[in-house]
């Protein structure tokens, strides 16, 4: 079985790096459910490029469970403080679901910014359709219980008014986090991008997955990690 502490790697390129904005800073990234960090890579470059440095997080996102995640991820933020000014997240689809479960964790006092792309903050319909029951037993049989039981974490992020997701609580009172939803995405509705207590919200032009790789993701993610907000 692959282990999540061999999934994490370093930026792709460290000599592109310039003196980062506010000092020695890092933008830790990672991807969602069935995916792999190397989707976020052009992201890191363009952000790099802009004076940040940036760690690609990967982890075996179909098994274990989103708190099982969170606490690994939070870990490896405990692990890292130490090296940096500050640590951002910047994280895909489940991935943000993760870094909810890791703000519920000790984290250190350096812990910055959050910026959460294409997040279903208030589930998926397609994991419900997916991964929960529904009226027919053909589908479920079919589809829904080999779902279920490959992935517990899919089974998490159905939008369902009692699924895991929409049993998480609001941002944490001091956590600035900032939410972009993707205008054509096929996995979830950008309503069900949003955060209770969210620091700002942005829809971006893009599918699901190719809006990691725009130039507009990059402007507003930098914008948000140096300011706070996505308005210039």
């Amino acid at each position: 079985m692959i282990r999540a502490a061999e999934l994490d790697a370093p930026s792709l390129d460290a000599s592109c790096a310039s003196s980062a904005p506010f000092g020695n800073e890092l933008v830790l990234m990672t991807h969602g459910i069935a995916s792999t960090r190397w989707l976020l890579a052009p992201l890191a470059a363009r952000l790099r490029r802009r004076g940040f440095k940036t760690r690609l997080y990967g982890y075996p996102s179909i098994w274990w469970s989103n708190r099982d995640h969170g606490r690994r991820l939070a870990e490896r933020v405990r692990r890292l403080a130490p090296q940096y000014d500050r640590i951002h997240l910047v994280v895909h689809s489940m991935g943000s679901i993760v870094a909810r479960c890791a703000m519920e964790e000790s984290l250190p006092e350096n812990f910055g910014r959050v910026v959460m792309i294409a997040p279903p903050n208030r589930g998926s319909h397609m994991a419900t359709r997916l991964a929960c029951d529904s009226e027919s037993r053909f589908w479920n049989h079919l589809v829904v219980k080999p779902h279920r039981t490959l992935s517990p974490t899919l089974v998490e992020l159905c939008d369902t008014p009692d699924s895991f997701v929409n049993r998480l609580g609001p941002a944490p009172v001091g956590r600035e986090i900032g939410v972009l939803a993707a205008s054509h995405d096929n996995v979830l509705h950008p309503e069900q991008t949003h955060l209770e207590g969210q620091a700002d919200h942005h829809t971006v032009h893009g599918w699901h997955t190719g809006v990691l790789w725009t130039r507009e993701t990059a402007d507003l993610t930098d914008r948000f990690l140096r300011t706070g907000s996505f308005q210039a």
